[in-house]
Parts: structure tokens; sequence; C-alpha cells
């Protein structure tokens, strides 16, 4: 800073003691509250933190049939008979930076859905414990899978076909004995973690336009000042422009609705098998 101090006093000749003063401790205390902002945002990451972060695709009605047809046809799955077949692709992953141990996954389904199969689907490594336990299942729209240990940056998929045309409504609840174990669905914390972005840059944004025009009316050395105090600026706007940017575009845009994957509208036999070990008998139906 004092090397800043002899610049100004050398580029503005024509300033008072008073003005390069001034400029000198605006230039100062910004870089300072840069500074301090940077060390606590790196403070704030290296903090133990336990999380995991899930996301999951749904697929609803992946095959159904119309009301009026219901009684004449029979859907069935692996040998089980369902009144329509929908699942869930579920992943999970430890994006903390330390063990999560002894982790339970609570799958719970709409009244009335059955869940005919709960399996993971990520080959996981026997050392993980990744394990079902329906001894803690209530009821048959509930799967319960329990975790060992789950290290940072590992993940664990899973697949729940379920016999409902419908699952809205399903949710998973994670219990930790230990505590402490922060569980989010990855869209809704990237929303939470661009949303903290968003006053950092539009004060940023608001000083750079701001700030740098007033001090360069200070003369030579006020431009000087001013040309630092942009960069600066621009400097501590660079990480929140992305996070802002998300946050826009999640709120400008919507999602569409998933469509069915098969739908029945006619049939001329009794039978529409899926699974490994079934087979479909003759079946006319309607694909859109």
């Amino acid at each position: 800073m004092e090397s800043f101090a002899g610049v100004v006093e050398a580029a503005g000749g024509g300033l008072s003691e008073f003005q390069q003063n001034l400029v000198v401790a605006v230039v100062g205390t910004v870089v300072g509250v840069l500074g301090t902002v940077a060390i606590e945002h790196v403070k704030m990451r290296r903090e133990p933190m336990k999380r995991l972060t899930w996301e999951a695709e749904v697929q609803n009605a992946m095959v159904s049939t119309d009301d009026a047809i219901r009684r004449r046809l029979r859907l069935s799955y692996n040998g089980t008979t369902i009144d329509g077949l929908s699942s869930i692709e579920f992943r999970v992953e430890n994006t903390g930076n330390r063990v999560v141990k002894d982790e339970r996954l609570r799958f719970r389904l709409p009244t009335g859905t059955q869940i005919i199969e709960a399996v993971p689907t990520s080959a996981p490594e026997r050392e993980m414990g990744v394990a079902r336990r329906p001894d803690l299942e209530q009821d048959t729209g509930e799967a319960v899978f329990t975790i060992a240990q789950l290290e940072r940056g590992q993940t664990l998929a899973l697949r729940l076909s379920v016999s409902s045309p419908d699952i809205s409504g399903w949710k998973v609840v994670a219990h930790n004995d230990e505590g402490d174990v922060e569980f989010h669905e990855r869209s809704a914390a990237r929303r939470k973690q661009d949303r903290e972005h968003v006053p950092a840059f539009f004060t940023l944004a608001f000083l750079l336009i701001t700030v740098p025009p007033l001090v360069s009316l200070l003369g030579d050395a006020g431009r000087l000042a001013a040309v630092v105090l942009g960069v600066a600026f621009l400097i501590g706007a660079a990480p929140h422009i992305a996070p802002t940017g998300r946050t826009l575009r999640d709120f400008l845009t919507t999602r569409p609705a998933p469509s069915q994957d098969v739908h029945i509208g006619r049939v001329e036999s009794s039978t529409f098998a899926i699974g490994d070990s079934s087979s479909a008998a003759t079946t006319s139906y309607d694909q859109p």
C-alpha cells in the first residue's frame, strides 16, 4: 500500500494532500474488503462438513392402460401382477469433505403403491456395506437401504420399480445416528448455493458502475485509482457471474413434464408381460 501511495503522489501532482489520502483510503478499503471476503470463502470451504447430495430421475406410467380395458388386460413384471409400471433412478454422492458412516435411506411411495424391485445399479464395492433392510420397512410402499461407509466423492445408484401408473409425491428420508450430515437434492443444493452469490454479484456490479467514475473525478491520481478499483471489482465479481446466470436461467425457464413411454389404448389379448422371466402374448397396443 505504501508503494501505491507513492504512485498516487507522483501521478497526482495537482491534487491536494487530502485528495491523495482519500484516494489511498478508498483503494485500501476496497482491497481489504475483497481480501477478507476471499479469506472467509476459502475458510468456509475447508471446514469439516458431511454432505450427501442426491438426484433422481422419475418415470411415471412407463406402461399404463385405459380404465375401460383394465379388466380385460393383465400386466405383469417378472411374474408379479401390476397395475402399471413406474420407476425411480436414484443416485447419491458424498459431496462433503468427510466420510459418512452408517447412513440410512428410506424411500416412501404414495399410499396404495407397491415396490416390486429395489436394487443397487452401480455395483457398489462390498466395503461400502450397501444392503436393503426389509425388517425396517412397514409396508409394500417402503424400501429401506443402509450404507455402512461412503467415502468422499463416492456414489451409489439405486433403481426402484413400482407397481403404479403414478408415483408423484414420493420422497426419500435420510437418517444418521451420529447426526450432522447434510442431505440435499442436487438441483436444490445447487440453486441454494447459486442464490448466495446473487447479492455479492449485484453489489460488486453496482460498485463497479458507480465508484470508479466518481474516483476518476479527482484528477490523474483519481483516474489511476479508478482503473485499479475497476480491475479489483471485476476480479471480485468473476466467481459470481456463472452462479448468478444459472439463478436467472432457473427463474426464467420451466422444465417440461415427462411424457409417457407406453400407453395401451386397445387390447385384443389378456396379457402384457414385462421382465426377464416373462413373455408377451399377442397384444395390440398404441404407443405415442
